[in-house]
């Protein structure tokens, strides 16, 4: 069914219908308002921190584990600067231990103690939580996340009215009338109250967008009772009256049902009804395989009141993540499913994407890392690993991940051409080259989809100074990609340094900006244009947008810096130079030996570009330096 999405959280429609009555209870402060603050806190120095944050961030570097301090720095304010340097650097793990050594010296301090419990419960720490929000609760400072924390506790340890009672303290019509009757639900589940469980579920909001987590849960609840027959009408229900908001996970716990009901047929009907032969088919192979290894002796997927919670809990992560500003209590709830379930792959993965979300890169391969290898998820946990090691510029830790995946899928093009990649990033250029080369002959065929992989190997010959193959490349990539913008300035910056095809060059440049009128790269191109057409005006007007959005971009600078001298403004043009030999972005394509001979001497005389072309003299002057929106 085209509508059909197999997705890893709730509709979209429920967080509407949740969010609605949320918002009403005045739930934006009450209830987000203690994650987010701790979130935002993150990236806040004090003005007091700021003037011991040196010092402190010195001490921390004599180890990387932040583990051996200075004497003056073991206070219970030296460990609480050791908790905010790692929390700034947003390492949570290190910044939750400093905290803890600075509450032990400060049992009072409210706020730091509601710090440490919201840490370690968004990383999944519940065990270690639960002493901190306990104390919480037993302050004048109560906030809603505590409870919530002993109630899980509780729960785990089968102390399940105790779980109740504690969320039965949380106001707000949020958890009145939805939080806290689903999981309320599953605590008399685990005394097989079937009666009062299913009263609880009745008792969530009315909403037609709810309807389908309702029946969900009864149908789990049933099953795990053993009221079997009870549970078919609810699967049964929501296969037939809301076929489009099925997902990944009801498709698993459903057909893990049929099988066990002794009717595989029906399960492989149910899944072969949402096959589409193509991504589907890919996600539904699990599903698959998991109902030809079932039968009915088998395991429930469900079979114990906590993973019943932990898919309570999911769902309500999954609703707050869906909503603006949602991501920090999302990763709360979200992080308690995973712990209640460590099987439960799909809470990992989710846990790890809202990591991702905030930027905590590291802590979000953790959980990618958890993924089975016989998993379905697992190739694509991995990629997401190697992608944010990519990002971390750990190119070492994401070449050892591909290695590791491309010895399963030895000519996978993404893999080859991610290997490659990572081995241009590294300057590995030769090697990169190589790889393009497999991942080119890896294809099936050539289309306009890989056109990318044309684009990065030329970059490579061109580092490698094979201008003739850099070439060649591009003009494949232009081709394919049907001019894409990146490539054409490329190619006619490059025939442009080379004062190779002068006028064909230009018109490349001209066609990119057009194309792309913000993008600093391109812009740069434009006013280098200018520059070597000797119209001084004009070529700093365009380089100092190009700088303004590339700050950090050496080639930018030194071109600006060019720029001024010509343009008499020496002073300037010193200090662009200067500003080029430090700057990292690029830095490996300017001459840092010319730049050092500028800045001591003067630039050289500027080799005017003749052009001749009358088109396109008048294309170039009429242009104009767009204004950024």
């Amino acid at each position: 069914m085209k509508k059909f999405l197999i997705m890893l959280f709730c509709a979209g429609a429920i967080a509407a219908a949740v969010f609605y009555a949320y918002k009403k209870d005045g739930g934006e402060t009450r209830l987000l308002r203690p994650v987010v603050d701790y979130w935002q806190n993150k990236i806040k120095t004090s003005a007091l921190l700021r003037n011991f944050l040196p010092a402190a961030e010195e001490a921390a570097d004599t180890n990387s584990d932040y583990a051996i301090y200075p004497d003056e720095m073991q206070s219970g304010y030296g460990a609480y600067l050791a908790g905010r340097v790692a929390h700034l650097r947003q390492d949570f793990d290190t910044a939750a231990d400093y905290y803890r050594i600075a509450l032990d010296k400060d049992k009072e301090n409210v706020s730091l103690n509601h710090t440490v419990y919201v840490i370690l419960t968004s990383l999944g720490h519940i065990d270690e939580a639960v002493p901190y929000a306990q104390r919480e609760i037993e302050t004048q400072h109560r906030e809603l996340l505590a409870p919530m924390v002993v109630a899980i506790k509780e729960f785990t340890d089968g102390n399940y009215a105790a779980a109740r009672e504690e969320v039965s303290t949380i106001e707000g019509r949020v958890h009145k009338e939805f939080i806290n009757p689903l999981i309320s639900a599953w605590t008399y589940a685990g005394e097989k109250n079937e009666e009062e469980a299913i009263k609880s579920i009745d008792s969530i909001m009315n909403d037609p967008t709810l309807d389908v987590t309702k029946l969900y849960h009864k149908g789990m609840i049933y099953d795990y009772i053993g009221n079997k027959t009870k549970a078919e009408e609810c699967f049964a229900k929501i296969l037939k009256e809301h076929p489009t908001e099925v997902t990944y996970r009801i498709l698993e716990i459903v057909t893990d049902f049929y099988v066990r009901l002794g009717d595989k047929e029906k399960a492989k009907q149910i899944s072969n009804h949402y096959n589409d032969n193509g991504l589907l088919s890919v996600l539904l192979k699990d599903i698959d395989s998991r109902i030809d290894s079932t039968n009915t002796t088998s395991t429930p997927i469900i079979d114990t009141p906590q993973k019943g919670l932990a898919e309570a809990l999911f769902n309500i992560g999954s609703i707050f993540r869906t909503a603006q500003n949602g991501a920090e209590i999302a990763q709360f709830y979200i992080a308690t499913s995973a712990y209640l379930n460590p099987e439960y792959e799909v809470s990992k993965i989710a846990l790890a994407n809202v990591l991702e979300e905030v930027g905590l890169l590291k802590e979000a391969n953790k959980y990618y890392s958890q993924i089975n290898k016989n998993s379905g998820s697992y190739f694509i946990a991995r990629l997401k690993m190697i992608e944010n090691y990519n990002s971390l510029e750990d190119y070492d830790a994401a070449e050892e991940q591909l290695k590791i995946l491309l010895q399963s899928y030895p000519n996978n093009t993404q893999l080859l051409s991610d290997l490659a990649g990572i081995n241009s990033n590294k300057r590995n250029d030769a090697e990169a080259v190589r790889l393009y080369q497999q991942a080119i002959d890896s294809m099936k065929q050539i289309n306009k989809d890989s056109w990318p992989v044309f684009y990065a190997m030329a970059v490579s010959y061109d580092r490698l100074n094979q201008k003739e193959k850099a070439e060649e490349n591009l003009e494949k990539a232009i081709g394919l990609s049907g001019r894409d913008s990146n490539v054409l300035n490329y190619l006619g910056y490059s025939w442009l340094l080379s004062n190779k095809n002068p006028e064909k060059a230009v018109s490349m440049i001209l066609e990119a900006y057009m194309q792309d009128p913000y993008e600093g790269h391109i812009i740069d191109s434009v006013g280098w244009v200018y520059f070597r057409l000797g119209q001084y005006d004009k070529a700093i007007e365009f380089l100092e947008q190009a700088s303004a959005l590339n700050p950090g971009n050496a080639v930018i600078s030194d071109h600006l810096g060019d720029a001024y001298w010509f343009g008499g403004r020496k002073n300037e043009a010193v200090f662009l130079w200067k500003h080029a030999l430090v700057l990292k972005e690029d830095s490996d394509a300017v001459d840092k030996e010319k730049i050092k001979d500028k800045i001591e001497n003067g630039a050289i005389q500027n080799e005017i570009l003749q052009i001749n072309d009358e088109k396109l003299l008048k294309a170039l002057e009429a242009l104009s330096v767009k204004e950024v929106k």
